[in-house]
């Protein structure tokens, strides 16, 4: 669910890009003049034209994608007061005989800059099938070229709660003071953030949808965007064509539930990867079996939480470590990177000098700009969208309780969150339910961010969706971890409009193993 960590496997499709994406870009969405005897009082927004321009982002501009900004209100209950700025790209249907329609992104996180989500589309489906569509990628309000949020945080909130009182007040304390500096950063203004919400974006996606000039959009979301999908086809009913949502959220479970239910996922991903690296222990020396690697790993974040390890010129304590081994292990694929990573925490454990791989690196180093925008738009989001419990009580009893079966990641995904000293409640409730849109859903069983239960849950409050689900370890499906069985099916429904007759299982391809 980390907004960090599917942005980082988005950028293994980039090869360079020019400027920052949060960078400020010539292109400007021009207001209609007020319409005053409108009954509508959107309509200022849903008439904009948008001036196109060149992206200036090496990979979309190659794609021929083109680039815009509107604007959206900041609170639609007051669409005449301030408003924010949305940016997009779109890459034209070439095929304009067999065009489909729309189809918007959004890459999860929350706090996921989306606008070169779209370079996905091509690989996945195929040249032919991709030209049919007009691909949107919007930034989300509050991230990339959409009205930045800037916190000034020192990192993410994720952090582990660690193995005693005093790691559990630690991680507190941290949390609270991710909190205190965005209500530094925006001082009298810190109701400003708590427009930044889900509810709010599925209001944007429209607006746009609206701008573009088209009656209904097909969507592609992965992770938290399948719970925007899913918002916006209950608050739109009608509005959505063909629903892609890939590694799915249960709406029940957002927010806090389904942050817990990625404990035992993760667990269980450890455990494989355990197994793994122990048949090859000549190579990486971590344990001759299974128990043996769970036991170097959990002695690796313990020595982190007494003294913190020595990465390079960069540390990692004891609340940072189980963050570290959840950014590791995601991919099945790519377990030997992940055993070269946690060799290096091993040596650093015991004390030996160690140099950072580039993702040690990119993990413990300070955030950059693009990651502090998205951390600062996950807090604002995740808080504005939903209370969490505010009594440290609760958080300590949860942990303790699921200790036992979860040591590395029950701390993590359980600890307190920042929500829990946010000072704003809630403009309106989350949705929690789910609507009667007919939507294509594709799970990993073994996903370890959004559980595969949650994509049953999904599945089961969307009676008329079909459910894909597919054997692997990983998160992010759909034009991340290739499947010809999955490719097929997402294809077939992306070109016809029909779903499949029936809920399929797909196995990993032979490569894939």
């Amino acid at each position: 669910m980390s907004g960090s960590l599917l942005t980082m496997r988005l950028r293994m499709v980039r090869t360079a890009v020019v400027g920052a994406l949060a960078a400020a870009v010539a292109v400007t969405g021009q207001l209609a003049a007020p319409q005053t005897a409108s009954a509508d009082p959107l309509r200022p927004f849903t008439t904009q034209r948008p001036h196109w321009t060149a992206c200036h982002h090496q990979e979309l501009d190659r794609a021929g994608a083109r680039c815009a900004t509107i604007r959206v209100p900041l609170d639609y209950r007051n669409p005449g007061g301030r408003t924010l700025t949305l940016g997009f790209s779109r890459i034209k249907a070439t095929d304009t005989a067999h065009r489909i329609g729309l189809m918007m992104h959004n890459s999860g996180g929350p706090g996921g800059t989306s606008l070169d989500m779209p370079l996905l589309d091509a690989p996945a489906m195929g040249k032919e099938l991709a030209a049919r569509y007009d691909l949107i990628g919007m930034d989300p309000r509050g991230v990339g070229r959409s009205s930045p949020l800037r916190c000034g945080t020192s990192g993410h909130w994720l952090r582990s709660a660690g193995y005693d009182a005093a790691g559990f007040r630690a991680q507190a304390r941290y949390e609270a003071g991710l909190v205190r500096s965005c209500q530094r950063m925006y001082g009298k203004d810190v109701s400003y953030l708590r427009h930044f919400t889900t509810r709010n974006t599925a209001r944007d996606m429209d607006v746009l949808r609206a701008v573009l000039g088209e009656p209904r959009t097909s969507y592609f979301g992965v992770s938290y965007g399948t719970y925007l999908g899913a918002v916006y086809a209950k608050m739109f009913p009608g509005r959505t064509d063909r629903l892609l949502l890939d590694s799915a959220m249960d709406p029940a479970r957002y927010f806090v539930g389904a942050l817990g239910d990625a404990t035992a996922a993760n667990e269980e991903f450890l455990d494989a990867w355990a197994a793994w690296a122990a048949r090859r222990n000549g190579t990486y020396g971590l344990g001759a079996t299974a128990a043996e690697v769970r036991a170097t790993v959990e002695r690796i974040a313990r020595q982190a939480a007494r003294t913190p390890l020595e990465v390079g010129r960069y540390a990692a304590d004891g609340q940072q470590v189980p963050q570290l081994l959840s950014m590791l292990l995601v991919d099945d694929r790519k377990f030997a990177e992940a055993a070269q990573n946690i060799r290096l925490l091993h040596e650093a454990a015991a004390g030996r000098p160690v140099e950072p791989t580039e993702a040690l690196a990119a993990a413990l180093g300070p955030p950059d700009d693009e990651t502090e925008v998205q951390n600062s738009l996950q807090l604002a989001l995740l808080c504005g969208d939903a209370a969490a419990p505010r009594e440290l009580s609760w958080y300590r009893r949860t942990i303790e309780r699921g200790r036992a079966e979860a040591p590395v990641y029950g701390p993590l995904f359980n600890s307190v969150s920042p929500c829990a000293f946010w000072p704003n409640a809630p403009v309106e409730p989350p949705v929690r339910t789910g609507n009667a849109a007919p939507g294509l859903i594709v799970q990993a069983t073994g996903d370890p961010r959004t559980s595969y239960a949650n994509g049953q849950g999904l599945h089961r409050r969307m009676p008329r969706s079909r459910l894909i689900t597919l054997e692997a370890r990983v998160h992010g499906v759909y034009g991340l971890y290739p499947n010809r069985c999955v490719d097929e099916q997402v294809n077939d429904y992306l070109r016809t409009g029909k779903l499949p007759a029936r809920d399929t299982v797909c196995r990993k391809d032979p490569a894939s193993d």
